[in-house]
């Protein structure tokens, strides 16, 4: 029973340690450079502040913090920074989004 007790107590330690990436997907509020912070509306009308690094990917329609403007839609991996507490970003895509095809002519009826 100890083993199992102290078996079930390391577990719980170890896993307290790993960080859970979270995808956060939404309208980009506000991009601040100096920061290097996204600040993300989602769906439910909650706003997220999400940091970026060095580290940090980009995939879609921008290839560097810089790119982003306000009202891209986004989708970021992120994870807690045990440190400092704050969402990092370790992936942000702007999809592309497909052109609409022209509209077909109708031919005169004859």
């Amino acid at each position: 029973m100890k083993k199992l007790a102290l078996f079930l107590a390391m577990t719980l330690l170890l896993a307290s340690g790993v960080a859970y990436a979270e995808m956060v997907e939404g309208s980009v509020a506000s991009v601040d450079l100096e920061g290097k912070k996204i600040s993300v509306t989602k769906a439910d009308g909650a706003s997220v502040d999400i940091w970026t690094n060095d580290a940090t990917t980009y995939a879609g329609e921008v290839t560097a913090l810089a790119e982003m403007i306000e009202g891209d839609e986004v989708k970021i991996e992120a994870e807690k920074d045990a440190a400092s507490g704050n969402m990092m970003a370790k992936s942000v895509e702007v999809p592309a989004f497909a052109e609409e095809a022209p509209a077909a002519e109708e031919e005169p009826a004859a």
